[in-house]
Parts: structure tokens; C-alpha cells; sequence
């Protein structure tokens, strides 16, 4: 067997110490990603050189591997991207992300994609997902979709969803989508946010009360709804 030869991607510039090594990256076999090599052809998208080799100039690469491919522009800087594979590479990120992205309709690194032959959506569109990431302003809590946090808080994923969109609350809790910097005009909360202690069974009909009659810190309960703060345990109430 041939000495090992450590190749390079093209597109994202990773080095690996083998055929194998990149095959295993990007979850290929290995024989197609010596093909490519051979060929100069691509391999899901992505183009191979070996590192003892000067970097080809991007001319050298058969580009018919993406005659099936569809462009794809970014919702945000409206940058239009030939293939999924040169997206990735402008942005930072594996090919598999930036196909996650356009499959969820989810973001990457902050971003939205579409294809290009499809009309331009509506940023709502991206929005209107039970997976959308979601921060509680009162908690700072961070959550990695809408139906995490209704888990977590109690609270219903249409709530959080047009408390969400509306810079409103629900259940006297702020949410606003965590790719985007804090709204500088939330609604303010029409009510207290009541919780229980878990060990007593009491519950407070705002956060300041609690905090007064335990002694634990407002900050503290509102950090640990559905976690410890005073030596006690705290949940919020529903309605």
C-alpha cells in the first residue's frame, strides 16, 4: 500500500491526513473521495488537492458536479451563493449546516437561506417554528427552541410564539428570539409573575413578595423558576 497523503478542501480550506480522514468529515465513502481527487470532480459539494500540491486555482475544477445544484441567497445580506458548499465557506461553517439551515428553515451563525428559483419568503417564515431559539428576558435563560421553553416555563408554545412576534408576554415573562439583539420596546408585563416554593407549597403572587417573605434575592428566583435560589425551590404558576 502507497504512503498516506494529507489533502486539502478547497472550499473550507480543512486539512486532513488522509482520504479517509476527509471521508469520514463529511461522511462519504472513501473511494468517492478519491475519485474526486482523480477527477477533479466534487464530492457532496466539496473539492479535494493534496497538501504537497500547490493550490489549484478554482478553474481546475470540474464544475459540472453542479448542474444539479441550486443557488441559494442569503435572507439577510441578500448575497447569492452558487452552491451550498460556497455558502459554507463564506460563512464559517460545515456544507451540512448551511443544508440544515435551508431544510429547517432554522438559522446558522445568525443567518436564513432560500433557493434562489423560489420566491423571497417573508422573515416570518423563518419564525413561525416550534425550534426557533428563544430567550426570557427575566430568567436570561436561552432556549434552543420554542417548544424547550414552553417545557421549561409552563408557558405554551402559541404564547411564547406571539409574545415572541409582538414583544409582549406570556405569563408575565418577556421572549424575544435569541439572533436578535434585546427589543428596546417589550410591552411591559399587565401582572406579577406568581410562583410557588416547592418546599412550602406557598405561592407568591410576584416575585418581589417572595423574595421579601424568604429572604432569597428577586434575581435569584427569577434565575431559578424550575431551579434552587434561597435554599429553596422554585417554580412559576400557571393560570
Amino acid at each position: 500500500m502507497g504512503r498516506k497523503r494529507a489533502i486539502i478542501c478547497f472550499e473550507t480550506e480543512e486539512r486532513f491526513e488522509s482520504v479517509t480522514d476527509a471521508a469520514n468529515a463529511i461522511g462519504a465513502a472513501w473511494p468517492l473521495v478519491s475519485s474526486a481527487l482523480k477527477r477533479h470532480g466534487a464530492c457532496r459539494g466539496f473539492h479535494f488537492y493534496y497538501a504537497d500540491e500547490a493550490e489549484p486555482d478554482d478553474s481546475v475544477f470540474d464544475r459540472k458536479v453542479y448542474k444539479n445544484s441550486r443557488p441559494i441567497i442569503c435572507l439577510e445580506t441578500n448575497e447569492r451563493f452558487e452552491s451550498q458548499a460556497r455558502a459554507a465557506k463564506a460563512v464559517g461553517v460545515p456544507r451540512e449546516a448551511i443544508y440544515a439551515a435551508l431544510r429547517g428553515h432554522i438559522a446558522t451563525k445568525g443567518l436564513h437561506f432560500y433557493y434562489a428559483d423560489e420566491p423571497k419568503p417573508d422573515e416570518e417564515f423563518f419564525r413561525n417554528r416550534s425550534w426557533t431559539r428563544v430567550r426570557c428576558k427575566e430568567t436570561g435563560v436561552v432556549y434552543e427552541s420554542i417548544a424547550q421553553a414552553a417545557r421549561e416555563t409552563g408557558v405554551s408554545e402559541k404564547n411564547i410564539q406571539a409574545a415572541a412576534k409582538r414583544h409582549g408576554t406570556a405569563k408575565g415573562l418577556h421572549f424575544y428570539y435569541a439572533d436578535e439583539p434585546e427589543p428596546d420596546d417589550l410591552l411591559p408585563s399587565k401582572r406579577g409573575i406568581r410562583v410557588r416554593c416547592v418546599e412550602t407549597g406557598v405561592v407568591y403572587k410576584t416575585i418581589t413578595q417572595a423574595a421579601k417573605e424568604t429572604g432569597a434575592s428577586q434575581a435569584g428566583i427569577r434565575g431559578a423558576a424550575s431551579g434552587m435560589a434561597g435554599g429553596y425551590r422554585w417554580e412559576y404558576v400557571d393560570d
